[in-house]
Parts: C-alpha cells; sequence; structure tokens
C-alpha cells in the first residue's frame, strides 16, 4: 500500500537499508510493519523528513545512545530494546549517533494511516468532549504494551495472518496513543548526567544501578547521598521524576528483561540477581508493568 512504499523510500533514503521483514508481502492494508537492519555512521547527522501518516520506530536492539536536534540544541537519548520514537505525521527530525565506531541497529517500523487514528478518536470519546487525533512528538517512547503489540504484529506477519489482524492490531496502537501517550519520556530526559547537578543524587544513581541486587531501601539510598530520609525522597523525585522505589523497581525489571532475553537462567536465578525476593515477586511485578509474564516475555523474544 502506499503508506508502506511512501515510508521506505523516506527510511533508505539516507542510505543502504537491509529489508528483514515487510508487511506488502502479506498485503496488509490497515498497518504497514517494516524490519530493517541499518548502519549508522559516529556523528553524522542525519535528517529524517517528514511522514505523511504517523510512525513508530522501535529498537530491536540492546542500549545505545542517540542525540535528537529539539529546542535549538541536541538532546542525548539512551534507548534499548522494546524503546524508540513516536512520530506524528508531518513531523521532520534530525539526529547524530553517539557512539564511537559505525553500528548496525535493526528496527522495527510500524505506520499507521491517519485514518484509523481519526477513527479510533472518533468512537471512543464521550457526549460533549472530543479526543484529539494529532499525536505529539515523542523522541524517546517507552510504551511497553505497544512493543508487546508490535512484536505480536510481526510474529502474525511471519504466520501469514490476514488484514483482518493487522486493522485490529492498528485499531489498539491508535487507542493506546491517544489514551495512555509514553510516560516514560520527561522521566528518562531527566535521568541524563547533564540534566542533575546535584552531584550526590548523581552518586546515588551510579550507586542503585551498581548494586540491583542489594537491599536500596530509602535508608540506605539516603545514606549514600549524605541527605536525610525526608529530604532525599522529596529531591529524588524533583530531579529524577520518579520516586526512589519507582526508579529502583524500574531498573530490575529493566535488568531480568535483559536476562530473559540474553541468557537462559531460571526465573528465581534472575529474580534474586536483580534484587526481587522471589520467582513470584518478580512475576508479579513484571505482569504490571509489561502485560505479560517473564515466561511469556522469554518465548515472545525466541520467536523474532
Amino acid at each position: 500500500m502506499s503508506t508502506l512504499t511512501d515510508y521506505k523510500n523516506r527510511v533508505t533514503a539516507r542510505g543502504a537499508v537491509t529489508e528483514w521483514l515487510t508487511s506488502d508481502s502479506a498485503n496488509w492494508r490497515s498497518l504497514s510493519v517494516l524490519v530493517t537492519e541499518r548502519e549508522y555512521h559516529a556523528d553524522v547527522e542525519l535528517a529524517l523528513p517528514a511522514f505523511r501518516n504517523p510512525s513508530i520506530t522501535l529498537s530491536l536492539n540492546s542500549g545505545f545512545r542517540m542525540e535528537h536536534f529539539s529546542e535549538a540544541r541536541w538532546r542525548k537519548i539512551n534507548y534499548t530494546r522494546g524503546t524508540g520514537v513516536l512520530t506524528p505525521a508531518g513531523h521532520a527530525r534530525l539526529i547524530r549517533p553517539d557512539f564511537p565506531t559505525p553500528r548496525a541497529f535493526t528496527l522495527m517500523h510500524l505506520v499507521l494511516p491517519q485514518d484509523t487514528v481519526d477513527f479510533v478518536a472518533n468512537e471512543v470519546q464521550k457526549p460533549g468532549t472530543r479526543v484529539r487525533s494529532s499525536l505529539d512528538d515523542f523522541p524517546f517512547f517507552n510504551n511497553p504494551v505497544i512493543a508487546n503489540l508490535g512484536f505480536s504484529a510481526v510474529s502474525a506477519l511471519r504466520g501469514g495472518a490476514p488484514d483482518f489482524f493487522a486493522q485490529a492490531a492498528a485499531q489498539w496502537i491508535a487507542l493506546n496513543l491517544l489514551l495512555n501517550p509514553s510516560r516514560g519520556f520527561e522521566w528518562h530526559q531527566s535521568l541524563a548526567r547533564e540534566h542533575i547537578s546535584d552531584y550526590r543524587l548523581v552518586r546515588v544513581l551510579e550507586y542503585i544501578e551498581a548494586h540491583l541486587s542489594d537491599r536500596l531501601d530509602l535508608r540506605v539510598l539516603s545514606r549514600e547521598g549524605g541527605i536525610s530520609p525526608f529530604h532525599f525522597a522529596a529531591l529524588f523525585t524533583k530531579a529524577v521524576g520518579a520516586t526512589p522505589h519507582r526508579h529502583v523497581q524500574h531498573l530490575r525489571l529493566e535488568a531480568a528483561k535483559a536476562m530473559l532475553r540474553d541468557t537462559d537462567k531460571g526465573t528465581l536465578d534472575i529474580a534474586l540477581s536483580c534484587g526481587f525476593a522471589s520467582g513470584s515477586h518478580l512475576a508479579a511485578a513484571f505482569r504490571r508493568q509489561f502485560s505479560q509474564s517473564p515466561t511469556e516475555y522469554r518465548t515472545s523474544q525466541r520467536h523474532l
């Protein structure tokens, strides 16, 4: 369909791209899916033109850093598997890789027809209200539900699913974008070292990352920062954009995801390594955050 052709032309406009999977082969009309591999070169600016439809690009690689030009300056953003970029229709983007040597990345591109977004917005609005159908720009997009929908779409595409599946997936993605957009951007931005000037908090953040399997309660963290527990909690939350507990939980779950994906360790071993009291504790927290169990997540990653 024209949406994917248009998008592919833009994806390939700035260098060689290897196409691994495309919904063209399945004649999907309701959702465009494209999985590509592309080499990015250090410090080379890339001007990505505006697309005619909203698009989501998710990383299928582990951690790396990319710079986005926004508000008259370059902003460094760390990405990992499942995080990415939400680009509304008509929005251009200027990016610059922030790593020392060329690297190849595998990316999943999801393109939603604006007509689908408009349809969903009209369906969910209540009498006397109006749900806007224009999507916000997120240079850091962290929405586990949409990431899982994207992974499911890739699996369905490989399994020969008809366009009916694509239509349902597109509507669910549009619904989630309109009612529950990414809430990770401001938090993630605040974690960049240049955004935190208080060296005591930087020391605490580094301590947390190095001691995820240890006890990390308010008393321990405030002592590491040399601040009273009461003042530490308020200072940390204001600077980071999340409470100490929420931040620790986030890092532990991300570490658990990486171990589920990249190792064969059992759930209990992963739970204890990441600071959870038991396998069931990890499973409950994992399902709340990612809408699937650790076992389901591991299985889905191995089918990609």
